[in-house]
């Protein structure tokens, strides 16, 4: 199969699937960007946040918090007020992680030269931690922070 066949079934296939992150959906803020890379025929989105806040358990155990199988107090993509951050504390059962995600966008794209032009037109705007990697099977990805 050569890399256009290839690169336009495994776009089938990523866009067929059920958004699988925990909130189940694109964020409201980049679901329009998302949709353009989508619609075209050289880029497709694997995964997206627009940026969160998120307030982890701790635990008792004092060990490093990850957050698959962790205890999620309180998480949100919109600025949060005081009262919330406070009602989420209470749910704590030992020390609480504060963490801020930025903006993060995963494209796969057709060609390097794609991901090349994508990714020039990311750090131009202000997207200075982007940048492309090459997989072993040929997969461009393009991750724009």
């Amino acid at each position: 199969m050569d890399r256009s066949a290839e690169f336009k079934k495994w776009k089938a296939q990523c866009l067929s699937k059920a958004d699988l992150s925990r909130k189940g959906s694109v964020d409201e803020d980049v679901i329009e960007l998302v949709q353009l890379l989508n619609a075209r025929e050289q880029f497709f989105t694997t995964s997206s946040c627009a940026g969160r806040i998120l307030l982890l358990d701790g635990g008792i155990n004092g060990l490093g918090v990850q957050k698959q199988n962790c205890c999620w107090l309180l998480v949100t993509h919109i600025p949060c007020v005081k009262d919330d951050m406070m009602v989420a504390l209470k749910k704590a059962n030992g020390d609480a992680v504060f963490k801020f995600e930025p903006f993060v966008l995963h494209v796969q794209c057709r060609q390097l030269q794609d991901a090349q032009m994508l990714h020039s037109v990311a750090v131009d705007s202000g997207f200075r931690n982007s940048g492309i990697t090459v997989g072993k099977r040929g997969k461009i990805m393009l991750v724009l922070q």
